[in-house]
């Protein structure tokens, strides 16, 4: 279906896409597609980070337990040990106590026994072995190279910095009492516990302390005459001697150098470059080309505001600026360079654009920091090369260097910056520093072999050295980038209709080439000849928003225009947003209180217009802003809400700045607004006698000034002087458009690449534009628009239809009719949201005349289209209007919100916490909350399923009064037992106390924990024993390394049916490796008592997250999206499709029952809303 002369709308958010489509007389359609934010809830972080890190530490378990079965196969082949999986098999290495005369006794040796042994007697087969492996296994911290040493070192609080002290003590310790081997000091220092304890690490081993040991052992044990200490076998456990190679000190390498490169990203211009003809690799952002580009550009980009002009630094302040960064600290602050700035002539009112000064009533309440010890720019790998070379005695050196760079010549800074952050291993960055011409080279490299960097720019060096004297000529980047021939316009743009195509191409590479069995077949990757946005929130909402583009075009044609709103968070992290909405939330709070004030004053509920003129009648003093008259000179503030007494008056004339924010308004007499006209403050002021230099202008300045609400945001814009016609166009520029580089990204992404039809009338103006959300809430405002963001995801339908009815003519009408000081007159005319009513006729009509609604009843029809459930009523409700065709109303349907289905088949197996498994048969005792406080009681049947570990109270309460029940014999099922030996200590000690018998004297009072300078066997003084935890009762979930850890999330549910019932199988991600279940949830049954789902029974589908389904029961239909599925029940929980908070719990159906449902039913929907019934299914594995 094509139509004619379409605009598209968007409203782009971070996990929605609100979408219209209009004709010149008519909304065709519009809807939203809402999607998951690409980032964990709670941290902010990217998904695939906790994939990343999960990964990693499997492959390090991975590597570690291939290492030691290695160790094993070797000590077999030796003929040490009989298997390779001895040391798998935990023995318990007992054997007969040598003080027992009938040799029954049986004795466990510690391997930490055996190693110190080692050194005097002759270790027997299993004792050697036991050795070697032990030694292999714990085999000390150790750092691969000299930097990572000096980054542990740096930092003394880290745990890195933790473990080097503990090291350098222990070392010391060695040499303080002469030990032998570190297993010798540590049975000696440490005899109760060898090994350490989470976050201390007082026992810390280096690995080159044990392999001194290892070396001292084989010198031991070859001496006694043990006949496997062969020097061949000595090195493949130890290695030549590199501390590289040998079992015992084996490790990955980092990515390093050439493989390195194989990930490394291209420059955006140096596309075809490069060793291999495939473009520039990036540059560091260590290397001093890198960080001089961001200073440059934070430089050249900087404005400072005098006497309320906006302006960036002259040359001679440029100048003045640019080597500061480089001389002092590492963090450069706006302060340090108002300093330098002051000398230079500037005045010590003047202030830097863009930073959020705190009003003069802030600074005394002590409310906001200085905005000026914001740090401008950090110049890292400049300072920390300072830092070192001076700290070595190489200061003259580091000035030879520096001065070539800061003069022009950065080759040696930029090739160590480099070699530094691509070459990992000290042998590697040794070779490679050896090629440069470094002054006092040997000494040079042993002080860079403690640094290393790792992160890159997105230009490469080539493309950068290009730049970069432009800038240092005070051009902005993308001026710079201009004047460079071959690279154009930073952009990229295209040539018009070059390229262009139906629809909108991806983001992606059509599909990876296999490389290799470590290559995914269909893993996509990035296209290169597009700069995307590469924030994993962005590009989700963008992709989201491509692909309604293309879904719209294939059902209605090519768009005449597209018009583009996003949100203003979309790119931010999320401790920003939430800062952002504190700040709202603060901001609503203080509203609240005002309104609350203004009722207790006045005893009426404010209007719109009078409140804003209260706020600003309190905000200035009661003073008129230009005549500093009283607003109201009879003392009652009822005054100022007369009919031509007080107007609101935009300090910037609307007209010029489309600056509606409260910064740009002020209260004033009436006749003061007429006599400044559409003239800025300075303008009008200035008109009087005596002009800048006269009394009125003056006194506006210092009342200006004094006042303490004002921030300094507010007293720019009343103070601002030069405001002409440029000026005023970026200012309306950056008010009515968006400006924002991901706007820009994608206004220029669907320009390039989108051909768009042409216009009846031939019209040429801006085909796409990314508008506003300020100019879109006054357009909202005109047309008596409610937006209400918490009662459902429809608004963002709304907000796209109103982006979509912002044409370019309703802007130039909105600047002709404010041109004429109307635009306050214009608001008095807006209708009530919520009800309908027209407080100023005269406004309102004169408004609709002079600004129309895109349409006759346009807000009628919007509302209608938003909230209208029924069909058959909203055809009939859009037939009155006579602007739909017979075909047009065959066409209409209802919104449906389309929500993206959530089909991952991968993720984490199990919660990170892993139980100890429980005994069978033993009972817990359960925690309850009750009016008397705290109480225990024996856990029932039903909680012992499903508990693995819980919280036993020492006392067990029972109908027959309270009854000692805590044991001796229970002492070995607390959790942790080890970690809390002391605790057990204090248990054991009370225990003895208390015998057997609870009622005696006493014998009701807690237990102590001990406590620092304790006596061993008590009297303990720490904090009271009132329970612990004990492994608990029958459990499910899932075993893992000898223990037991919870499910993780269910990613799917499969539906089967029989004899007319449904049952549902929970899928997990661990059945990929164990295959798919066949047991159906029985409400309240365990895992292994579930119906066993056998060939009599029949498939339906699997239901993902987000999938649409329909449960018709006896009473009711149940029509949602699938959100989850409660194992212990069988029931599952649905999301009404537009999430209203007024059905179920916040949008949310819970607990609904589907076993003896008359029908269960699954739908499709497609990015537009569209339903269909979902195809027959075959049921399929987790690939």
């Amino acid at each position: 279906m094509e139509k004619l002369n379409l605009r598209f709308g968007f409203d782009i958010g971070i996990a929605s896409v609100g979408w219209a489509v209009l004709s010149p007389t008519h909304i065709v359609d519009l809807g939203v597609r809402c999607f998951d934010k690409a980032e964990t809830p709670k941290e902010g972080e990217s998904l695939n980070l906790a994939r990343r890190q999960a990964r990693l530490l499997r492959r390090r378990f991975y590597r570690r337990a291939w290492r030691l079965t290695q160790v094993a196969r070797l000590l077999k082949r030796e003929g040490l040990i009989d298997s390779a999986n001895l040391f798998k098999q935990q023995p318990s290495f007992s054997q007969p106590d040598p003080e027992d005369t009938g040799g029954k006794k049986q004795v466990f040796v510690s391997t930490w026994v055996l190693r110190k042994e080692g050194l005097d007697r002759l270790l027997t087969p299993i004792e050697w072995a036991r050795v070697i492996y032990h030694l292999c296994k714990h085999r000390g911290f150790h750092w691969v190279s000299k930097a990572e040493e000096a980054a542990a070192e740096g930092d003394a609080k880290s745990e890195g910095g933790l473990v080097k002290k503990s090291l350098a003590n222990t070392a010391a310790r060695m040499a303080e009492k002469g030990y032998r081997t570190a297993a010798e000091m540590v049975l000696a220092e440490f005899p109760d516990a060898q090994r350490n304890k989470q976050g201390d690490y007082s026992k810390a081993l280096s690995r080159k302390l044990l392999d001194q040991e290892f070396e001292h052992l084989f010198e031991a044990q070859r001496r006694l005459g043990n006949p496997h200490t062969s020097d061949a076998l000595e090195v493949l456990i130890r290695g030549n001697g590199d501390r590289k190679s040998g079992l015992f000190w084996r490790q990955k390498p980092a990515l390093s150098g050439a493989d390195l490169l194989k990930m490394l990203g291209r420059c955006t211009f140096e596309r075809t470059g490069g060793a291999d003809g495939k473009g520039e690799f990036r540059a560091p952002k260590a290397s001093f080309t890198a960080e001089r580009h961001v200073w440059l550009t934070r430089l050249n980009n900087l404005r400072v505001m005098i006497d309320g002009i906006s302006r960036p630094l002259n040359k001679a302040e440029h100048q003045v600026a640019l080597n500061l960064p480089y001389l002092n600290s590492e963090k450069f602050t706006y302060k340090n360079l108002r300093t330098a700035l002051l000398n230079t002539g500037l005045p010590e009112s003047f202030r830097f654009a863009g930073l959020a000064y705190p009003s003069d009533k802030q600074k005394e309440e002590e409310k906001a920091k200085h905005p000026e010890d914001q740090i401008l720019i950090k110049l890292i790998a400049w300072h920390t090369l300072r830092q070192a070379m001076k700290k070595a005695g190489l200061e003259d050196v580091w000035q030879q260097i520096s001065m070539a760079a800061l003069d022009g010549q950065p080759d040696t800074l930029d090739q160590i910056g480099w070699i530094l952050s691509v070459y990992k291993d000290d042998d590697e960055v040794s070779a490679q520093l050896s090629k440069l011409p470094l002054p006092q080279a040997q000494k040079t490299i042993s002080v860079l072999l403690s640094i290393r960097f790792d992160k890159f720019h997105a230009l490469s060096l080539k493309a950068l050295r290009q730049i970069v004297p432009h800038m240092e000529g005070g051009l902005r980047y993308d001026e710079a980038v201009a004047n460079i021939p071959e690279y154009g316009h930073h952009s990229h743009r295209k040539q018009p209709e070059e390229g262009k195509a139906l629809y909108l191409p991806p983001f992606y590479e059509e599909q990876r080439t296999y490389k290799g069995k470590s290559d995914r077949i269909g893993s996509m990757v990035f296209r290169q000849d597009i700069n995307l946005p590469r924030n994993p929130v962005v590009l989700r909402a963008l992709n989201q928003a491509r692909k309604v583009v293309n879904a719209l075009i294939k059902q209605y044609g090519s768009p005449t225009a597209v018009h583009i709103e996003m949100a203003r968070d979309l790119s931010r992290p999320l401790d920003e947003r939430r800062e952002i909405q504190k700040l709202q939330d603060e901001f609503k709070e203080r509203n609240q209180k005002a309104r609350e004030d203004f009722e207790a004053q006045f005893h009426r509920n404010p209007s719109g217009k009078d409140f804003e003129k209260w706020m600003l009648y309190r905000e200035q003093g009661g003073q008129c802003a230009y005549s500093l008259l009283p607003l109201a000179p009879s003392g009652d503030c009822n005054e100022i809400f007369l009919e031509g007494k007080t107007q609101i008056d935009h300090a910037l004339p609307y007209s010029r700045s489309f600056d509606n924010s409260k910064n740009n308004k002020v209260l004033v007499l009436t006749r003061e607004n007429q006599n400044k006209g559409n003239r800025t403050a300075f303008e009008y002021l200035t008109s009087f006698t005596g002009g800048e230099n006269g009394e009125r202008w003056r006194n506006f300045v210092a009342w200006v000034n004094q006042n303490k609400a004002y921030r300094t945001a507010k007293r720019n814009r009343l103070l601002r002087k030069n405001y002409g016609a440029e000026e005023a166009k970026g200012f309306k520029d950056r008010n009515l458009n968006d400006t924002r580089y991901i706007c820009k990204f994608f206004k220029n992404y669907i320009e390039e690449n989108l051909h768009l039809a042409s216009k009846v009338d031939g019209e040429t103006n801006q085909r796409c534009v990314v508008v506003s959300g300020q100019l879109t809430a006054f357009l909202r405002a005109r047309w008596g628009l409610l937006k209400v963001r918490e009662e459902s995801d429809r608004h963002h339908a709304l907000d796209a239809a109103v982006v979509a009815a912002c044409s370019h003519g309703m802007v130039k009408a909105l600047a002709d009719y404010s041109r004429f000081k109307e635009v306050e007159f214009l608001k008095e005319g807006f209708p009530d949201p919520e009800t309908g009513e027209i407080i100023n006729p005269a406004a309102f009509y004169r408004g609709r005349r002079h600004f129309p609604e895109p349409w006759a009843h346009f807000r009628h029809e919007l509302e209608a289209r938003l909230k209208t459930d029924d069909l058959a009523a909203l055809r009939k409700d859009m037939q009155r209007l006579g602007t739909y065709s017979e075909g047009d109303l065959q066409q209409l349907r209802t919104l449906f919100v389309s929500r993206a289905p959530q089909r991952r088949n991968s993720g984490a197996v199990h919660k990170e916490t892993i139980y100890s498994k429980p005994k069978l048969g033993h009972r817990l005792m359960v925690e309850e909350k009750s009016t008397n406080g705290k109480i225990f009681r024996c856990s029932t049947p039903k909680e012992l399923k499903s508990i693995a570990i819980e919280r036993i109270g020492l006392f067990e309460t029972t109908d027959k009064g309270r009854k000692f029940r805590f044991n001796e014999a229970q002492l070995s099922e607390v959790v942790g037992g080890a970690r809390n030996a002391w605790m057990i200590q204090a248990l054991r000690f009370w225990l003895a106390k208390r015998g057997t018998n609870p009622k005696q004297p006493g014998t009701t009072s807690y237990p102590n924990k001990p406590q620092k300078g304790n006596p061993l066997d008590g009297p303990f003084t720490g904090p009271t024993i009132k329970s612990v935890k004990l492994n608990g009762g029958k459990t499910s979930g899932f075993e893992v390394r000898g223990g037991i850890a919870k499910n993780d999330s269910m990613i799917r549910v499969d539906v089967f049916t029989k004899a007319g019932k449904f049952h549902l199988v929970p899928i997990y991600v661990h059945h990929r490796v164990t295959g798919l279940p066949n047991r159906a949830i029985v409400q309240s049954k365990d895992e292994n008592e579930w119906t066993l789902i056998d060939e009599s029974f029949a498939f339906l589908f699997s239901v993902y997250p987000n999938d649409l389904v329909r449960v018709t029961l006896k009473k009711e239909i149940r029509f949602g999206y699938y959100s989850s599925c409660n194992r212990a029940t069988g029931s599952i929980d649905l999301w009404v499709h537009d999430r209203a908070k007024s059905i179920g719990k916040d949008g949310l159906i819970q607990s609904v029952g589907v076993k003896l449902a008359l029908s269960l039913e699954k739908f499709n929907v497609d990015l537009l809303g569209h339903i269909y019934p979902a195809l027959p299914e075959q049921r399929r594995g987790l690939a």
